[in-house]
């Protein structure tokens, strides 16, 4: 889950730790729901060839610190962000309803490490 200030933003986000994993990403999903993301480490340009639906695009930092946000981000585009460590891929829309700023420091918590 990924929260920010203690507050859950996405509960179910899936990582993408391993070049495999990176490189499959969203691919063949046919979408997400708003609860649900992507979270890509050691990753800091991504791309949308081939996907079937928008996403909004969340550039971290190595301690998660917002870099860059881009919203609806639709097939066939390319997003890079210089100095991101990490990128979350939610459903289009969660960076507006979420309110997520650059400048915002957001925390992975894994299902065991709930409070």
């Amino acid at each position: 889950m990924i929260c920010c200030d203690g507050q859950m933003l996405w509960s179910e986000v899936q990582m993408a730790a391993s070049f495999l994993d990176r490189l499959q990403g969203l691919l063949g999903k046919a979408g997400l729901s708003d609860q649900q993301g992507l979270l890509l480490t050691a990753c800091g340009s991504v791309h949308t060839v081939g996907m079937r639906f928008p996403i909004d695009v969340i550039f971290l930092d190595a301690e998660l610190k917002i870099l860059a946000c881009h919203p609806g981000v639709s097939a066939w585009r390319m997003k890079s962000c210089r100095g991101a460590r990490t990128t979350l891929e939610v459903a289009a829309g969660g960076v507006e309803r979420h309110g997520v700023v650059p400048g915002q420091r957001l925390t992975w918590r894994t299902a065991q490490s709930r409070p």
